[in-house]
């Protein structure tokens, strides 16, 4: 089954042409529709990572103020504890300068209960704290607030009871240190985006306590007043904020102030009951995130490009090696079955179930039939020869009534047609279905041998049927005459010795005796 004798064509299946523009079109569609999805999914995916960076920027900095506020507390429960312990004037201020030169706050205060100061230098006033400063001072409590002193920017005060002593005739319940908003902010460092970002630290009513943002909306004290100025805000929309910030509640949403989108951050602080939130235009996250879904598309379609090419150039070794591989198992498998055919005695066809083409015959043909392979090939009817004489059998077409898949057999004697020789073949006869067309696959398997060997095997039993018979003839008339003078023999014995007595009948009876011995002899 060489290239010579065996050839399949393949052909390729046209598409017709409003066929591939339908498959086309569908193609197009599906792509717009990943691409759609792709950048909604980016955007999405850019603007949940823009708020998740923006949520941690802030989370950082409140850890910082908390921070603070744990170190301020704790100096300030330390300072109160040496003061117990010192009680010259001038001790107490070198000691407060050296304090306040460590930690860097702004002005150090003694306190009473009702709101009442004396700072080192011997200023007095009145500290207006927005919390109820004398009833945390007299349970004992330390006090986180905003106050206001004339002069003064907004203070941030850190005050600590359960200190009680006399400075300059100034009875004191408390001591207290402020810091100035723009120091607070400082140590926040608050960056992102920039430094676009804006911050405030509220308490659940709106009330700021820390305020970094860009001055434009001038001295914010309560950012539900920013929202209701500056905002496009429903008053059930601002209500429904004010409730997440009592529920300390952490969220993001868009909100336009001034007719620019910004997005609001914010979450509960670790600081007493505290908010912290941030605010970012919109136009500068989706500067970045325009960037990154830009740099990302660049990036998907090269590595897409990338991968596309390389699986391409893989698929397309692979198929050379697939082709390679196939057509070297070809050869292999036609050189195989070549050699094999010539050496059995088995003659193997293919031919088309409707014109009675042969596509394929095996090479042993010639030896077997003494008929060619071109013969066979050129037209299948000349088999029709191998038939010593035309009967009922010769004419009959046993292939017309196989279905695919089906398999029939039956047996033929022939006539060698270049030796005359009288040859009996077995045949088998399939159908099959090879490239959607049906075929006939016949294997003519020479049983002129075993014929042979089966009619010496007849005859041989022919002749050991007859070589017996002749024995069990011989056999029985053996056993005959053998038994009848033996009959006697015993008859006249025994009636010998019956008549002991009688010497005349014994005597006639030894006689027959001895006479039916010798005839037995």
């Amino acid at each position: 089954m060489n290239s010579k004798n065996y050839n399949i064509k393949r052909k390729k299946r046209v598409r017709k042409k409003p066929l591939r523009i339908a498959v086309f079109a569908v193609l197009f569609i599906g792509i717009a529709v990943t691409v759609s999805q792709y950048f909604k999914f980016v955007s999405e995916t850019v603007y949940e990572e823009s708020v998740s960076h923006l949520t941690e920027v802030f989370h950082q900095s409140d850890n910082m103020l908390r921070e603070l506020t744990n170190k301020n507390l704790t100096y300030l429960h330390m300072w109160g504890e040496n003061l117990q312990h010192t009680s010259g004037e001038n001790e107490i201020r070198d000691y407060i300068e050296k304090a306040q030169e460590d930690a860097g706050f702004l002005e150090f205060y003694f306190l009473s209960a009702d709101g009442d100061y004396k700072t080192v230098t011997g200023e007095t006033g009145y500290l207006g704290l927005q919390e109820n400063m004398e009833e945390e001072i007299r349970k004992g409590n330390d006090v986180i607030a905003n106050a206001a002193v004339p002069g003064k920017s907004q203070l941030l005060v850190f005050a600590t009871p359960n200190v009680h002593g006399s400075y300059q005739g100034f009875e004191y319940d408390a001591i207290a240190i402020a810091y100035e908003n723009a120091d607070i902010v400082k140590v926040l460092d608050i960056s992102a985006f920039n430094g676009n970002a804006q911050s405030f630290v509220v308490h659940p009513d709106g009330r700021v306590v820390v305020d970094h943002s860009s001055g434009s909306w001038g001295n914010v004290y309560n950012f539900f007043g920013v929202l209701s100025e500056h905002s496009d805000m429903t008053e059930k929309e601002t209500l429904a904020l004010s409730e997440n910030f009592k529920a300390g509640q952490a969220d993001a949403m868009l909100v336009n102030l001034d007719g620019k989108n910004y997005y609001l951050v914010y979450e509960k602080s670790d600081v007493q009951d505290w908010i912290f939130l941030g605010l970012v235009n919109e136009d500068i996250v989706n500067a970045g995130m325009n960037s990154l879904q830009l740099s990302t598309l660049i990036l998907v379609v090269v590595v897409v490009l990338c991968i596309a090419s390389f699986f391409i150039g893989l698929m397309i070794q692979k198929n050379r090696s697939r082709l390679k591989k196939k057509d070297t198992e070809i050869l292999y498998r036609d050189e195989l079955f070549q050699k094999l055919s010539m050496n059995v005695d088995d003659v193997f066809l293919m031919l088309d179930a409707q014109t009675y083409q042969v596509d394929y015959v095996s090479p042993n043909a010639e030896k077997l039939l003494g008929i060619t392979v071109e013969q066979i090939r050129e037209d299948i009817c000349v088999l029709g020869k191998l038939y010593p004489k035309e009967t009922e059998a010769s004419k009959k077409n046993y292939l017309e009534e196989i279905r695919d898949q089906e398999q029939k057999e039956w047996d033929f004697e022939s006539l060698h047609q270049k030796t005359g020789e009288h040859r009996w073949f077995h045949i088998v006869a399939i159908g099959s279905v090879v490239n959607g067309k049906k075929k006939y696959i016949l294997v003519m398997s020479d049983r002129t041998s075993d014929k042979k060997m089966n009619q010496a095997l007849s005859e041989a039993v022919r002749a050991a049927e007859n070589a017996n018979r002749a024995k069990s003839t011989f056999l029985s008339n053996m056993s005959h005459d053998i038994r009848t003078p033996m009959n006697a023999i015993i008859g006249f014995a025994t009636l010998a010795a019956s008549s002991i007595e009688d010497r005349k009948k014994v005597r006639d009876y030894l006689g027959k005796i001895l006479s039916s011995s010798n005839h037995l002899l």
